[in-house]
């Protein structure tokens, strides 16, 4: 669990599945991180007009309306700063896009709800020391 010391991770997710939502949301939850959740790319740029700013987002690319490459298209999410965004989805990525749009990483479904932790506390635990003003190197897949 995080040190309880720690400001916890803002973690902003993008998924139109609410059962797998739910379950994520949960999960991160239970260890002490605030969870935003949007079902569509158009409610996170409502999420992000409010001036909430996430530490990390996981997004899903199949999402009813705009899909989550136009979504990261669209500049929305530069609102919120440099922020590492975790493409998570049942369809095939290949590593070009994700550099493409400057994705930290991908996590294809289905997958361990550990592993997803993992990524949140890893990136969260970054930010506590890094400058936020600089990208953190490559991207992950798992």
């Amino acid at each position: 669990m995080p040190d309880s010391n720690s400001p916890r991770a803002r973690v902003l997710l993008v998924e139109d599945d609410l059962t797998l939502a739910g379950i994520i949301a949960r999960h991160l939850k239970a260890r002490g991180h605030q969870v935003r959740s949007a079902e569509s790319a158009e409610e996170v740029s409502g999420i992000l007009g409010t001036g909430w700013k996430p530490t990390v987002v996981l997004l899903d690319i199949n999402l009813p309306g705009e899909s989550g490459w136009s979504f990261l298209r669209s500049g929305a999410l530069g609102a919120a700063g440099t922020v590492p965004v975790y493409v998570v989805s049942a369809t095939a990525v290949p590593p070009a896009r994700l550099r493409e749009f400057h994705c930290a990483g991908y996590l294809p479904k289905p997958f361990a709800v550990s592993t997803l932790v993992e990524i949140v506390e890893r990136h969260h635990s970054e930010a506590d020391v890094a400058d936020p003003s600089v990208p953190q190197g490559g991207f992950d897949a798992f």
